[in-house]
């Protein structure tokens, strides 16, 4: 075989990472489509993982409102089990 056949695919410039020059233009539409493709499914998990940090974050503050809210009923029954106590005190003596 003579070196004008061996090499059919595109052989990239030397130097250069990303020479597209030689690939034929519906190949390099579907690269760029593919480019694209993955730039938006990128994208789209990137959305998807804020909206799910957003909720895990909004549940955890409801989390410590609903522990704030049974520490603060917690203490208001403590409260009033000392005034009963200090009132039975009161009429023993």
């Amino acid at each position: 075989m003579s070196s004008q056949h061996q090499a059919k695919t595109p052989q990239p410039t030397p130097g250069h990472s990303c020479d597209y020059s030689q690939v034929a233009a519906d190949d390099l539409v579907i690269l760029t489509d593919n480019l694209m493709d993955t730039k938006r499914e990128k994208a789209a998990e990137k959305a998807q993982r804020k909206v799910e940090c957003k909720a895990k974050h909004e549940e955890a503050k409801r989390w410590k409102a609903e522990e704030e809210r049974l520490e603060a009923e917690q203490r208001q029954r403590e409260e009033e089990e000392a005034w009963r106590k200090k009132a039975v005190e009161e009429e023993a003596a």
